[in-house]
């Protein structure tokens, strides 16, 4: 009998879900997502002092979906147009010749988010809000960028190519034993301990000596990660470890842009709160390389602070790493 009730509470779910995605899906763009267009745009020359040559928001169609239509941000217009991909998830999607942003509108998602019970620290009201959408737009936009203007590790995808993977086949994530989970978090934790250090001991050094000690104790820091990943990836296949390099690229560094786009909106120790104090949390699938990613620009920013001005995703952050710690 309690199967049953479950299935039944299931299809009302379901139903329930349907319609409210109909219902949020038939009104036009509101003014509230307007605004955060417009506030993300008015944060490009704050952006503009990351460093990455070239990354300009305006560039690229930003695709707001409400649940049944698409309302494109783009040159001054709004245009609505058939959705080319239904998501209440941020990404950034091959359309035709080019990269777009495309998001849920605000409303769309919180209303989804509401009925189904929520996703912890994602739902608005209680993780997200205005502040995070804006953050997501400029995320999804420096994954355009990646995609547009660079060779990601030498290799340089077409929106055609990447419309033909997302149709031909899934995404695969390989089961890592408990060995090579405990190895990755003694990472995480050497990088959260990392970042703690760089991001807590900010007193002005005009001491050579003082900045000295500072740099070759994030040094040493660096160089202890270093061998503990070293011994990891020698465990895994070629495939695995250029997976984990990609992902940990393309993926840290669009979130390293949404921290700092979201301390620009929140302050720093709001920013603190969502990005640092979980750095080193461990979660299966990719989730973790977003935020060893983040952890890694937040070293660079400290040992090489000019890094972003040159850098071209040509090679991973491991390696720029090393290279700013010798």
């Amino acid at each position: 009998m309690r199967k049953y009730r479950n299935r039944i509470i299931a299809v009302i779910l379901g139903i329930v879900l349907f319609l409210s995605w109909l219902w949020t899906g038939k009104r036009e763009i509101s003014g509230e997502d307007k605004e955060i267009y417009e506030e993300a745009l008015g944060l490009q020359e704050q952006v503009d002092e990351l460093g990455f040559g070239g990354f300009c928001l305006a560039d690229y169609p930003v695709a707001m979906y409400d649940g049944e239509w698409d309302h494109v941000f783009y040159d001054g217009e709004i245009k609505r147009r058939k959705p080319v991909l239904e998501t209440f998830a941020g990404t950034a999607y091959p359309v035709e010749d080019h990269f777009e942003v495309i998001v849920p509108t605000l409303e769309q998602f919180d209303s989804l988010m509401s009925l189904a019970g929520g996703v912890e620290g994602m739902v608005s009201g209680s993780g997200y809000g205005a502040r995070e959408q804006i953050s997501t737009i400029w995320h999804e936009a420096f994954h355009a960028y990646q995609l547009t203007d660079h060779a990601v590790l030498g290799e340089r995808i077409t929106p055609e190519e990447m419309q033909e993977e997302l149709e031909g086949q899934e995404d695969q994530e390989a089961d890592e034993t408990a060995d090579m989970k405990n190895s990755l978090e003694n990472e995480m934790k050497l990088l959260k301990e990392t970042v703690d250090m760089v991001l807590t001991d900010t007193g002005e050094r005009t001491d050579a000596a003082a900045l000295a000690e500072y740099i070759d104790g994030i040094k040493e820091m660096v160089l202890e990660y270093r061998e503990c990943r070293r011994e990891r990836m020698a465990k895994m296949s070629q495939e695995a470890r250029d997976a984990e390099i990609r992902c940990e690229l393309t993926e840290g560094t669009a979130y390293y842009v949404e921290y700092s786009v979201y301390g620009m909106t929140a302050g720093a120790q709001a920013c603190q709160e969502r990005y640092l104090e979980n750095l080193d949390w461990y979660e299966g699938g990719r989730g973790k390389y977003y935020r060893t990613g983040l952890a890694k620009c937040l070293i660079l920013d400290a040992l090489a602070p000019g890094w972003r001005e040159t850098f071209d995703f040509t090679k991973g952050l491991d390696e720029v790493l090393e290279e700013a710690a010798k």
